[in-house]
């Protein structure tokens, strides 16, 4: 999930996101939404081809930005610097 998360941060930036994107903003954000998401293990490489293949359904990426989205706001308001 931690991949999947980094990568839809990236195109969240990417598309123009309009907070702090420096590396600690970032780690923040990500720590935040991966809190509030489901995780995803895999012990196998079919296990890992299932994940990939799930995350390409539209609702799970849908909650990922939701959640990335919602966790930019929290730390838009609660920098960690100045």
């Amino acid at each position: 999930m931690e991949m999947v998360a980094r990568r839809a941060l990236q195109s969240l930036i990417e598309r123009g996101y309009d907070g702090c994107t420096c590396e600690l903003c970032q780690n923040d954000i990500l720590a935040i939404a991966l809190n509030h998401l489901k995780p995803q293990y895999s012990a196998s490489d079919a296990g890992e081809v299932y994940i990939k293949a799930k995350m390409l359904d539209d609702q799970a990426m849908v909650d990922v930005m939701q959640e990335l989205v919602r966790a930019g706001d929290v730390v838009r308001q609660h920098r960690r610097h100045a």
